[in-house]
């Protein structure tokens, strides 16, 4: 290599040093987010960021960001903060490790079916279950369980 290439690549690494500082400066300065970590679930790292102002669940409490967006488009503290905003307002949620316990037992959420899911979505509604009618076989059911 070149001393040229040495300098254009300096350049290129102090620039994206620095966007990098400034968003993370920027993503401390707000009240309700936290940068967590990098991650990679792709080809590309992102920055793993926890959003206290929404509740963990099924849609998540954490946010994804992709490193490369984010040297493209901080270029200083003004656009940091604005990226950061665009951030906490715009971006779908992701569930990292949601854990519950739905039938006696603890399990992690993410691995779940899309049956499973929706039964714990229903279930934190209260709307699981026959509702307006008289289970099958409930009279049978309780007298199992009273013989017991």
């Amino acid at each position: 290599m070149t001393v040229e290439m040495l300098k254009e690549n300096t350049g290129v690494a102090e620039k994206i040093e620095k966007s990098l500082t400034l968003f993370v400066e920027a993503v401390e300065l707000s009240s309700d987010l936290e940068v967590i970590g990098t991650a990679f679930p792709s080809k590309e790292e992102v920055f793993v960021i926890r959003d206290y102002s929404k509740t963990e669940g099924i849609e998540g409490a954490y946010v994804e960001v992709s490193i490369d967006e984010i040297v493209r488009k901080v270029t200083d503290c003004n656009k940091a903060q604005e990226f950061v905003n665009v951030i906490q307002n715009d971006r779908a949620s992701i569930v990292l490790n949601g854990i519950t316990r739905i039938v006696g037992y603890y399990s992690r959420v993410n691995n779940w079916n899309k049956s499973k899911v929706g039964e714990l979505r229903d279930r934190a509604k209260g709307s699981y279950g026959l509702t307006g009618q008289n289970q099958l076989f409930q009279g049978d059911r309780l007298d199992m369980i009273d013989s017991l």
